[in-house]
């Protein structure tokens, strides 16, 4: 047993030594006669300083012999995990990558317009006889607005109407003859039928000059204000007043250019006043534009709505919502969507492995983003358990039936 401790304590000295310390002073090993005791004396604090530092250079050692061991296992590991070998698989939690219809809602601002709109304008100048216009009442098609004084061409109809009369009178005088005596030149029989001719073109001209003296409704709708009285003398430049048919309005607004082929004729829209919170009135598409505007990006569509209970008025601002596709993209978890140094990828499982694919974010949604890249419909798509994955690891999943949330 004292050889032993000898043993021991010339091994603590030979430390020191390695580590440029003197050797501990003092100690005593009795013989073997002895009493078996040991009796280490430490003489000064210096050498309880150099057990310290041992102390601590021994920690030091197994520390850094610690770490070398677990470098070599973990090196073992992969080593074994590329060359096939028995390392454990990496469990996973999967979920398959769905085509989801990106839906998106378009609100834009446009100003009706009535179905048809006129300014009314007289067609001949005179003075007013007769008003018939009452504003914001409905008229019917033909229905007179306003009259001029038409004393000198209805005096012109009835000159044309009797100088018609004469005319046809002379050719059946000459004609009569004629079949009797045979006597009247085919000329001047030629001539009387021509005058005929000039005489009914005259009464219709002087009934188009009588007619243009009423200003009649061009359509059905509702008529404006007028600023025209009876007595005033009005031209072809003067404004008499303005017909709506409003029935239906029309309403243009703006769209981006990245729906020039999904807004097309036929596509419902909801339409509301722009500062009200009453319910929408349903509409649809009813013209695209032809063209795009190079500065705006964007073209103009038309929607129509129903306005039979004349709720609206033409000029009035709408708000336009539309739901327009921008096509099927596929979707996976938010969560399985990474980031590299060469932008996103999402993990897969293929043939029992990890498999990276890189990918372009569409749209995110709720819990689950829109991607597009080299990735099939089902494909299972690694959403938990990604931070132990590599490319080539074999996998276990545990899971690989769920749907990722979220739908446009």
């Amino acid at each position: 047993m004292w050889s032993r401790i000898s043993a021991c304590a010339e091994v603590v000295n030979t430390l020191l030594r390695a580590a440029g310390q003197r050797p501990i002073r003092g100690y005593q090993v009795p013989g073997h006669t002895q009493r078996r005791e040991l009796r280490c004396k430490l003489t000064a604090t210096a050498d309880m300083n150099r057990l310290l530092t041992l102390h601590r250079l021994i920690t030091l050692a197994t520390a850094l012999l610690g770490a070398t061991l677990l470098g070599c296992n973990d090196s073992a590991s992969s080593a074994g995990a590329r060359y096939g070998g028995q390392a454990a698989a990496v469990p996973v939690m999967t979920a398959p990558a769905t085509l989801t219809d990106l839906r998106e809602t378009l609100t834009s601002v446009g100003t009706a317009r009535a179905l048809k709109s006129v300014s009314v304008y007289a067609e001949t100048s005179g003075r007013v006889t007769a008003v018939a216009i009452d504003a914001d009442t409905a008229v019917a098609e033909g229905d007179l607005l306003l009259q001029l004084d038409d004393r000198d061409e209805t005096l012109a109809v009835e000159l044309a109407t009797v100088k018609l009369a004469d005319a046809e009178r002379l050719v059946t005088r000459y004609t009569t003859v004629n079949a009797r005596d045979a006597n009247i030149p085919e000329s001047q029989l030629d001539d009387a039928k021509g005058a005929v001719d000039s005489a009914r073109i005259a009464l219709e001209q002087a009934r188009v000059d009588l007619d243009r003296r009423r200003i009649t409704a061009p359509f059905t709708g509702r008529v404006g204000i007028t600023e025209i009285d009876v007595g005033d003398r009005i031209d072809t430049s003067s404004l008499i007043t303005t017909i709506d048919d409003r029935s239906l309005l029309l309403v243009n607004f703006s769209v981006p250019e990245v729906y020039v082929d999904r807004v097309t004729r036929g596509t419902p829209v909801d339409v509301r006043l722009w500062d009200a919170a009453d319910a929408p009135v349903s509409g649809e598409i009813v013209a695209v534009d032809s063209r795009i505007d190079v500065n705006s990006r964007a073209f103009i569509a038309r929607a129509a709505i129903d306005n039979a209970a004349d709720r609206f008025r033409p000029g009035m601002a709408f708000e336009i919502s539309l739901n327009a596709s921008r096509g099927a993209f596929l979707s996976v978890p938010d969560v399985a969507v990474q980031w590299g140094a060469d932008g996103a990828y999402v993990w897969v499982v293929e043939d029992g492995r990890a498999a990276r694919r890189e990918v372009r974010l569409v749209k995110r949604l709720a819990g689950a983003i829109l991607i597009e890249g080299e990735l099939a419909e089902g494909e299972p798509v690694i959403m938990e358990g990604v931070q132990s994955v590599r490319a080539g690891v074999v996998l276990k999943p545990l899971s690989d039936n769920l749907s990722p949330a979220g739908n446009g």
